[in-house]
């Protein structure tokens, strides 16, 4: 597709938002709905994802090693000597510490708790599970990877953890191994409908943009309500030229969740591509304003002068 040389696309994760070097969209993954407080505890954390670009890896990568419960997950080291230096009071234990950390958002003294935790207790499934979306959160991807391929090893039946592994992976690059971890996701879950989004996300990746789009749509059909599903088909419709299709994707994407700058941005590129300006100028506007898209910001200016213009 053919972009002109200021816009820029924009894509969004599992809650992500991403900038590709193409054109000026966002794709997203999810981002969670109103939960219970278990489901709280569990919740997939947002955020940014890695760049997607380069050559697409390999689809013979081969799968992503499934650990043993004997010992902590391959790639996660337990120090002994910071275990020594944790500090647990009378009736504490170093998941209930790690937890706190997690949703305070001090990863790094989450990750240390949550490992000592695996150390002692590598056959659980929560410990390890939490350790892989911290470690995801402080940016230490091939360890998250190690530890979330652990929990799913530990729980054979668990959509979710194979979904964050794909997530995780995507954002490292894995692309064929994040595949082959939501389509696992996808035979325990066939309903699941982020399984289906952040497996379009693996496939538009891999450069496989047909096959994302249906599964895209299909993340849709078993939730409509997901927005960054309707994000990420609008994003991969821009990709293939078809702007008007892409439209009401995104308008429904903005009307469920209006502060999301990057929706807003995509908006307005489709807009742009259908002789749709003043529209596209609002868009942008609205992205500016909604804060989180710097492309929409040199998309306005492009279009309508200074972003301060007309405000």
């Amino acid at each position: 597709m053919s972009m002109n040389r200021t816009g820029k696309l924009i894509v969004s994760c599992t809650g992500v938002a991403l900038v590709v070097a193409a054109a000026g969209i966002v794709i997203v993954g999810t981002r969670p709905r109103d939960r219970s407080e278990e489901e709280k505890r569990t919740a997939t954390p947002f955020i940014p994802a890695g760049q997607i670009g380069g050559a697409p890896e390999s689809l013979a990568a081969g799968p992503v090693p499934i650990p043993d419960s004997t010992g902590p997950a391959p790639g996660v080291v337990v120090d002994a000597s910071i275990v020594e230096s944790l500090v647990l009071q009378a009736g504490e234990t170093y998941y209930g510490k790690g937890e706190a950390f997690f949703k305070d958002g001090d990863f790094t003294s989450a990750t240390r708790y949550l490992k000592a935790e695996v150390g002692e207790h590598p056959d659980r499934f929560y410990p390890s599970y939490l350790l892989g979306l911290s470690l995801w959160r402080d940016g230490k991807l091939d360890e998250a990877a190690a530890a979330l391929a652990s929990a799913a090893a530990l729980d054979t039946r668990s959509v979710k953890a194979r979904v964050n592994l794909g997530r995780v992976l995507n954002d490292a690059g894995r692309f064929g191994e994040a595949l082959q971890s939501v389509d696992e996701a996808v035979a325990l879950g066939p309903d699941d409908s982020p399984a289906h989004n952040v497996r379009g996300r693996a496939l538009l990746n891999l450069g496989r943009r047909d096959e994302a789009i249906e599964a895209f749509t299909t993340a849709i059909e078993k939730d409509p309500a997901n927005a960054h599903a309707l994000n990420n088909l609008g994003y991969a419709l821009i990709q293939a030229g078809r702007f008007a299709d892409a439209v009401p994707y995104l308008e429904e994407a903005v009307r469920l969740k209006p502060a999301a700058g990057y929706f807003q941005n995509n908006l307005g590129m489709a807009y742009e591509r259908t002789g749709l300006t003043d529209r596209a100028v609002g868009a942008y506007r609205a992205a500016v304003e909604a804060g989180g898209s710097e492309a929409a910001g040199r998309n306005l200016s492009r279009l309508a002068g200074t972003i301060d213009e007309g405000n």
